[in-house]
């Protein structure tokens, strides 16, 4: 700045830039604003309005120096901040830089030459820093921000827990920054003192101001200081809170040249301030394991590098590293606690400690002797923020203790007294926040948690003032309440989202009630309430667990909803549908589940109940039963007048008849039901448990239907339509069913492997990732049919062999005969023709007992073949069960299985000189296929018409006779 620019002075309207003084005013009061945002500020305030690129404004305030964009943002910010309700007079210009709007005029007007207070200018301070030690691991780009923050800002509070960090992190940030104030940096530590009213003392003694007794203020203090360059220091303001904010708002109404670094557990609340909440060091995922990415995070490597530093030969291996991670998860990656930790482990173990972190209050202690007694124990950290709250404060701060998953402003409005109003409410907990003892989740929106350890002393607190039963009560009260939706309502993506953040405190609910001085009831009640959200998540191995322990709890006693037991019985059956559950085990729930609803002529809960019994049958490939169960459905969806329970029933119907081998009549119940659900499949009971899309189900099984009918194309863009659906809504359950029963078993029957591959990936990705147990041994027998088709016939023998054995042991049988059909051609293909007889002929038994006829046709085919091979049988034999294959799959309207039998069987009769037979078989069944379909067969028939030289054509109802057997 030239000598002729430093006594000029900017105005427009209340404001005045004043740059002799370095000083923002409005209406003669001074803005707090950081030495480098001003000389932003005044940059663009002499240019008259006239754009200052981003490179200019570095160039004239960071002259010489290498400064990222973003710290020009940071500045910028701060310059909008002085600005306050005149903002918008700061313009960007997209990509290039500011303006400064306003007629701004240049001078020194009379009605801004209000004189200052009168203030000496001393020689520098010199600074009273601590030298430090010890690195600060894992701050650098906290660090390297607030260097960049506390040059745009004049005042800076450094907020967070006790432990965070704050000293250190403020005394390295001086350091960092000394130069800039020529080294004249005040360090004023108000941690000792008892009474607030000696802070501005304290103060004054830290800068070695000579004062006497009348001019001990903050008033006074700020006029010792006077225009000197200074970095006023002022560390654990919490509970000098007021005092500690009067000094600062002194020294920045008095001193220009004065910046304030604050440390404390709220911030100070004065104009001009800029609030930095420090993070806890960054913690590994639970899912990391190698121990390279586990020393990338902050918390493990100060873990180390303490431990370390009391047992020098310290050097844990990966189990210990996988340790360590779990023991900074569990303090939150406060550095504090995992130095007390890091202390113990190298005289205990790293075993020892994670052990008790339960018991962490009796652990975690004996920190240095050089700290401060409250340092000294992460209990004495805690009973210092503690005791600074007021009753009410320390009231809610334990009840919210009962949250170990979070909450909300309405779980905290739950657990207050009934006298407690919403806003006394939002009061508390907001100052709660600002004291560093509850935080923002910023993984949800509104929500808040409590840190671990501050967790487990809040709830010490409440047990020892005898309330844990009362909260436990008014927690369990509120989650009951949150699922119990108002009207009939059906809940949306947005609920279950909503609700799933609960599960945590759910189960902290229910390990209440279900104890010996819980409420067995509440318990019974939250259970019931709670199951469509497990389901929501495809937690269904839980959600049995905990439905079979409610259960449990059911007497005589007990006064209970009796609708409650028997919805848990029949959710208890679907969930057992979607585990490794027996079947026997899911038709015993299904079965009480069932005579509770009708004797409680509950139509819903029935349907319920019915309708996953139609799944049991179906899962156990039981077809003939499930299409009877599936009428019983619909009998009772009439019954509800709710047209969305009579689409259900159609589908249910639908797919039955499918896998029962009638495929025309399959084909028109999902073709209404799908037509039906054009006027609402997801408006409330339709939707099973809030998580089948009927849709999506309804699509995938006209889909097979289509490809038995020959119809291809068709078929596949059903397939890719239904799965694209799923997707769309991210619906993880709906994809599950897409792929297993459309979009995988279309593409392994057409031979297109590349698809199919795809597809068997997306599901096993997918059955993994959410760990849903029953959906393994279909992955597994899917693979295995690939295998087999791709010539890799061992890995898919065992692959069928593991899902088969799998899915037997537990009842499900649902298109095993076509699994064992895939075996039987893997065996056959390696050479063990007997073995490979016997299963086709446990297929044919097992399709026929439970009327799973669809895919007869296929597994007489292979039987053909097999037979063929074995050079005791004639050729007669094979040939009678090809005929007869065609006559089934002529029956059951299912031309793509007619096209394979004949194909064979034309192959067969081609290789015996029977080329005319072969090809009256096959050439006019070929020709009802669409020409750009590509299939094995259709290939088949075709070279053979081709070497023939004769073109065949059939109208689509025509079928070639089977040929006289020779």
């Amino acid at each position: 700045m030239s000598p002729s620019q430093a006594g000029r002075t900017y105005s427009f309207k209340n404001w005045l830039i004043d740059c002799q003084r370095r000083e923002l005013r409005y209406d003669s009061v001074a803005v707090p604003i950081g030495s480098r945002a001003f000389e932003i500020l005044e940059r663009l305030a002499s240019s008259a309005g006239h754009l200052v690129t981003k490179d200019d404004l570095i160039g004239s305030v960071w002259s010489g120096l290498s400064v990222e964009e973003n710290t020009l943002q940071v500045h910028i910010s701060a310059v909008r901040k002085a600005l306050g309700q005149d903002r918008d007079l700061l313009k960007t210009v997209s990509g290039r830089g500011y303006t400064l709007a306003g007629a701004w005029q240049s001078g020194q007007p009379e009605r801004f030459t209000a004189s200052p207070v009168s203030v000496p200018t001393d020689s520098a301070f010199a600074s009273n820093l601590p030298n430090t030690h010890a690195p600060l691991i894992g701050r650098e780009d906290c660090l390297n921000e607030l260097v960049d923050v506390l040059s745009a800002f004049r005042t800076v509070t450094l907020v967070g827990p006790g432990g965070i960090g704050k000293t250190k992190l403020a005394v390295e940030l001086a350091h960092r920054v000394a130069s800039s104030f020529a080294e004249s940096v005040a360090l004023v530590e108000f941690a000792t003192l008892q009474d607030p009213a000696l802070a501005t003392s304290a103060t004054a003694r830290a800068l070695r101001l000579a004062l006497n007794d009348k001019e001990v203020s903050a008033a006074g203090v700020a006029q010792a200081i006077g225009s000197r360059h200074l970095l006023l220091v002022l560390d654990n303001c919490e509970h000098v809170i007021d005092v500690a904010a009067q000094i600062a708002s002194a020294a920045l109404r008095y001193c220009p040249n004065v910046t304030i670094l604050a440390t404390s557990r709220e911030a100070l609340r004065i104009e001009g301030e800029y609030v930095a909440a420090i993070p806890p060091l960054s913690v590994p995922r639970p899912d990391v394991c190698e121990p390279d990415l586990l020393l990338q995070e902050s918390a493990v490597q100060l873990f180390v590098a303490r431990t370390r530093a009391l047992r020098t030969s310290f050097a844990p291996d990966a189990g210990d590293l996988a340790k360590i991670a779990a023991i900074c998860r569990r303090l939150d990656g406060i550095p504090l606690a995992l130095e007390f930790a890091a202390a113990r482990a190298a005289n205990l173990g790293v075993d020892t400690v994670l052990l008790r972190l339960d018991k962490r209050f009796e652990l975690l202690s004996g920190g240095r002797r050089d700290q401060l007694p409250r340092h000294q124990t992460l209990r004495a950290t805690l009973d210092w923020s503690y005791d600074l709250l007021p009753p009410e404060e320390q009231r809610l701060l334990c009840r919210l203790a009962m949250f170990p998953a979070g909450f909300t402003l309405d779980a905290a409005s739950a657990m207050m007294d009934e006298d407690a109003s919403r806003p006394d409410v939002i009061e508390t907990l907001s100052n709660l926040v600002g004291k560093s003892l509850v935080s923002l989740d910023l993984s949800f929106d509104g929500r808040w948690r409590l840190l671990e350890s501050t967790r487990a002393y809040a709830l010490e607190k409440l047990a020892e003032a005898g309330l844990v039963e009362q909260a436990a009560r008014q927690q369990a009260d509120f989650l009951i309440q949150l699922v119990q939706r108002p009207g009939s309502s059906p809940a949306t993506s947005d609920d279950f989202s909503r609700l799933a953040q609960e599960i945590g405190n759910v189960h902290a609910a229910l390990d209440w009630a279900f104890s010996p001085d819980g409420d067995a009831a509440l318990g019974i009640a939250l259970t019931a309430g709670f199951v469509p959200v497990w389901m929501q998540l495809l937690s269904f191995a839980e959600c049995s667990t905990r439905i079979e322990h409610a259960l449990a709890h059911f007497n005589s006693e007990l006064t209970c909803d009796p609708g409650l037991k028997a919805h848990l019985y029949v959710a208890l059956g679907f969930a057992l549908l979607n585990t490794t559950g027996s079947a026997d085990r899911m038709k015993a729930a299904l079965s009480i589940g069932l005579v509770l609803a009708e004797e409680l002529r509950d139509l819903e809960l029935q349907l319920k109940a019915v309708w996953t019994l139609w799944s049991y049958n179906l899962n156990s490939g039981q077809y003939g039963a499930a299409k009877d169960v599936g009428e019983r459905y619909l009998e009772i969806a009439l019954r509800t007048g709710n047209s969305a329970n009579e689409t259900v029933g159609r589908r249910l119907i639908g797919a039955a008849t499918h896998f029962c081998g009638a495929q025309e009549d399959a084909r028109r119940e999902l073709t209404l039901s799908l037509d039906r659900s054009a006027h609402g499949l997801k408006d409330g009971t339709n939707q099973m448990w809030f998580l089948l899309n009927q849709s999506v189900l309804a699509k995938a099984m006209l889909a097979r239907v289509l490809l038995l009918q020959g119809k291809i194309a068709q078929s596949r863009s059903l397939a890719a339509e239904c799965l694209q659906e799923a997707e769309s809504e991210n619906d993880k359950l709906a994809m599950a069913y897409a792929l297993r029963n459309a979009v995988c078993p279309i593409a392994l029957m057409t031979h297109d492997l590349d698809a199919a591959d795809r597809a068997i990936a997306s599901l096993s990705k997918l059955v993994t990732r959410e760990g849903i147990a029953f959906w393994a041994s279909w992955t597994s027998c899917l693979k295995g049919q690939l295998l087999v088709l791709q010539g890799e016939h061992r890995d898919g023998i065992a692959l069928l062999g593991d899902g088969l054995k799998a899915r037997a042991e537990n009842g499900w049988l649902m298109r095993n005969p076509e699994f064992l059909g895939s075996l039987a051609e893997g065996l056959f293909a390696i050479g063990e023709n007997a073995e490979a007889l016997a299963t086709i002929e446990d297929a044919l038994s097992m399709s026929r007992q439970g009327r799973q006829l669809w895919c007869v046709a296929d597994l007489l085919r292979i039987k053909g073949e097999l037979l063929l091979a074995d050079g005791t049988s004639d050729t007669s034999r094979a040939e009678l069960l090809f005929s007869e294959g065609l006559s089934v799959a002529r029956e059951q309207q299912c031309r793509f299985y007619e096209l394979k039998v004949a194909a064979t069987w034309a192959r067969i009769m081609a290789g015996s000189k029977r080329g005319q037979a072969a090809l009256d078989l096959v050439g006019p069944l070929s020709a009802l296929f669409d020409p750009e379909v590509d299939l094995p067969a259709l290939a088949f028939a075709r070279a053979l018409a081709a070497r023939s030289g004769i073109q065949v054509s059939a109208s689509s109802g025509e079928h070639p006779g089977s040929p006289t057997c020779h």
